[in-house]
């Protein structure tokens, strides 16, 4: 078997993940929700420019941290969120495993 059957047959794992399942579950009903789904949108928006280094103005990130005040009050959207951050904790530990080989080459 080669590498890339590999991580193809981790893709199909990844997709049938009890986790994934939920993310895909709590995004339709985000999605499902008028409220919700403006929420979402503006986080999406938000994280884009964080991720991005553009939220440096005093007013832009308070305006993410009353976002993020809402998202949390948004019951819909604080279970996507719980349910996104139980699929990251798995990519990020699979990401340490396939990385590991390289950190260990160049003794990071």
């Amino acid at each position: 078997m080669n590498i890339y059957d590999t991580m193809n047959q981790l893709e199909r794992e990844l997709r049938a993940l009890p986790e994934y399942q939920a993310v895909i579950t709590a995004l339709a009903a985000v999605k499902a929700d008028e409220t919700a789904n403006i929420l979402y949108a503006k986080f999406i928006d938000i994280q884009t420019k964080m991720q991005m280094g553009q939220l440096t103005e005093p007013e832009q990130q308070n305006e993410a941290q009353t976002l993020f005040a809402e998202l949390q009050a948004n019951p819909i959207m604080s279970e996507l969120l719980a349910k996104e951050q139980a699929l990251q904790t798995i990519t990020s530990d699979l990401q340490d495993i396939v990385f590991k080989p390289l950190q260990e080459l160049y003794g990071q």
